[in-house]
């Protein structure tokens, strides 16, 4: 029999507060990231926080920046 394994994806982020980030996985897994290695998402308002996208699942992306982070960038697993 063969079994496909489904990656978890993004499901959605929250902020704890200006240095911490909570990044929610659809298998119910939740990473902390330290926005210290983020410097970009740390120096977001709390208004362009809101303002964010999930890509393919994996990606995320806020519109006040120009970049695309992985779900491997955020979490640190390559």
């Amino acid at each position: 029999m063969i079994t496909t394994l489904n990656k978890p994806e993004i499901r959605n982020i929250e902020f704890l507060n200006t240095s911490i980030m909570f990044v929610h996985l659809t298998n119910d897994r939740t990473f902390l990231v330290p926005l210290d290695e983020f410097e970009d998402i740390k120096k977001l308002t709390q208004e362009e926080r809101k303002d964010y996208e999930v890509i393919d699942g994996t990606n995320l992306s806020f519109l006040a920046i120009d970049e695309v982070y992985s779900l491997s960038d955020l979490t640190g697993l390559k």
